[in-house]
């Protein structure tokens, strides 16, 4: 599967700071990872009772041609970053950052200062 190039000036126009949108990116591409990954877990787990569990001798060396398809499968699907990268684009999700600590702190500090008066 090729690279495809993300347009940096888009996601720049999305948000002020494109560090933070890559960042945003990442975080939800390696949740669609992890959804993926324990998804093929899931449908393999069927094999790995069977490879575990031998009914006979020739079934503990065996690789089933369905676990292949399901392995097939999920390497021939789109890439989680690219994923995340369409689902941007596409609006189904966004980032909205906390500030830090600091900031809220400062920030508090000048509300109370502000409402003394």
């Amino acid at each position: 599967m090729s690279v495809k190039p993300v347009d940096l000036n888009k996601l720049r126009s999305t948000h002020e700071n494109l560090y933070e949108t890559v960042v945003a990116i990442s975080k939800r591409a390696r949740e669609i990872h992890e959804a993926e990954r324990s998804e093929l877990e899931e449908r393999l787990l069927p094999y790995k009772e069977m490879i575990r569990n031998p009914t006979s001798e020739s079934e503990s060396e065996k690789v089933f041609p369905e676990q292949i398809a399901i392995s097939v499968e999920f390497e021939c699907r789109e890439k989680p970053s690219q994923q995340a990268v369409e689902q941007y684009f596409d609006h189904q999700y966004d980032y909205i950052l906390e500030k830090p600590v600091e900031a809220k702190a400062a920030e508090s500090e000048k509300d109370d200062e502000t409402d003394g008066d």
